[in-house]
């Protein structure tokens, strides 16, 4: 599944909780007239009432997405139970926040004064009302994170499967004018080889650059190595895969490489080593 598919979905999920709790509250109010004044209170009012608490919640969830997206999208292993404990902790501190802001929210919605008393009573109220919803919210927040991580591993490893089977992508039929083909939706970009100035790595894709315009595509860094060995492609960093026929200069003591369009790239030292290699072979 695909992240906005996972974005999608649950959004769906939310709202769905959203339109339930405006539903069971409309339902308590019509029933058990619970309203002092005997007034009904329109489904809208409730709904807008719910949707500006989870829109509290989401907010205070984004430290948990990044802390848990970063650990997850990172680490080929399991996760270690450090890490979860510090997921754990911040998604409980994002709850805290959530309760509170909402508390504070509601008293300011409703004319009440102020007190530390009357925020505290409030929060005590919404840690009933919403305090078990938010916490399996965030549970399965973070189970469609880590689960969304894992199909990104699982996707980049059948890549490098398929291309040691068939190395798709790079056609070597035509060997003389090489190209690299490139999903965009439902079309296959087709880009000459020569064209290409350098690859970048980009966590489970590869950005395809060229001296106007870069592209993106799933296959790993590592595969590319392999493929384009024979076509002067060297790996001078983590990150970088340098198209020689571009190179401008090499600051071997900055560790900084020119492009002829200007681009600069990093050099490692292993790459320098490399690169070192390629030119001698390459230079007169």
């Amino acid at each position: 599944m695909n992240f906005r598919k996972t974005t999608l979905y649950f959004s769906i999920f939310i709202l769905g909780i959203i339109l339930f709790d405006a539903l069971q509250q409309q339902y308590y109010l019509s029933t058990y007239d619970i309203v002092e004044d005997g007034s009904n209170i329109a489904f809208s009012t409730l709904f807008i009432n719910h949707l500006i608490r989870w829109i509290v919640w989401g907010i205070c969830s984004i430290p948990l997405v990044i802390v848990s997206w970063k650990y997850f999208s990172k680490s080929n292993q399991q996760i270690a139970s450090s890490r979860w404990i510090l997921i754990f902790t911040v998604g409980f501190i994002g709850w805290l926040v959530s309760i509170f802001l909402i508390s504070l929210t509601s008293l300011i919605t409703n004319g009440e004064e102020f007190s530390v008393f009357d925020l505290l009573s409030t929060a005590e109220f919404f840690v009933y009302q919403k305090g078990i919803t938010f916490i399996f919210a965030y549970c399965v927040l973070v189970l469609t994170l880590y689960s969304s991580s894992k199909n990104l591993v699982i996707d980049a490893q059948w890549i490098e499967i398929k291309d040691l089977k068939s190395n798709t992508g790079i056609s070597n039929e035509i060997s003389h004018d090489p190209q690299i083909s490139i999903k965009i939706g439902n079309r296959l970009k087709l880009i000459p080889l020569n064209e290409v100035t350098w690859i970048e790595a980009d966590d489970y894709c590869v950005k395809i650059h060229t001296e106007r315009k870069a592209y993106s595509m799933r296959k790993s860094m590592k595969s590319l190595e392999e493929q384009l060995a024979s076509y002067r492609f060297i790996r001078v960093h983590r990150g970088a895969l340098l198209n020689l026929g571009y190179l401008d200069h090499v600051d071997f003591e900055s560790s900084l490489i020119k492009l002829q369009d200007s681009s600069e790239l990093p050099l490692s030292k292993s790459g320098a080593q490399v690169l070192r290699k390629a030119l001698k072979e390459n230079s007169i």
